[in-house]
């Protein structure tokens, strides 16, 4: 018995511990529609704008103008297109540090949200 209950305790301090927490897609709706991310994508400072009518606009460092795409949520993903086929990608919250990060296979990217319409230039 002392076994079982020690490793009950011994998974919730592992779960009370663990810095990123999964957005699912409730929370990643409020978290993007009408709101502006500002991040670093491949080593470059980037800022996104998500559109609630599912369109977006992404800039990074050394952009002319940004590029525009689609976006939406699907099963608890980040999905969007900008012309080359859609992809998706989880997204996690460091709550140690309020950062969230787009996430696929190898593929980290760093993001703070803003409230509202924030896009500007990037540098």
């Amino acid at each position: 018995m002392k076994k079982i209950i020690a490793v009950a305790l011994l998974g919730v301090t592992f779960s009370v511990l663990a810095k990123e927490v999964p957005v699912n897609s409730p929370e990643l709706d409020l978290l993007l529609s009408n709101n502006t991310l500002h991040g670093v994508h491949y080593g470059k400072k980037t800022v996104q704008y998500f559109s609630d009518s599912g369109t977006t606009w992404w800039m990074s460092s050394g952009d002319v103008k940004p590029s525009e795409g689609t976006w939406r949520i699907k099963n608890s993903q980040y999905c969007s297109n900008f012309g080359n086929g859609e992809s998706c990608y989880d997204v996690v919250h460091d709550n140690s540090q309020d950062i969230y990060y787009f996430l696929k296979g190898d593929f980290r990217a760093p993001f703070i949200p803003r409230d509202g319409y924030t896009f500007s230039t990037v540098d």
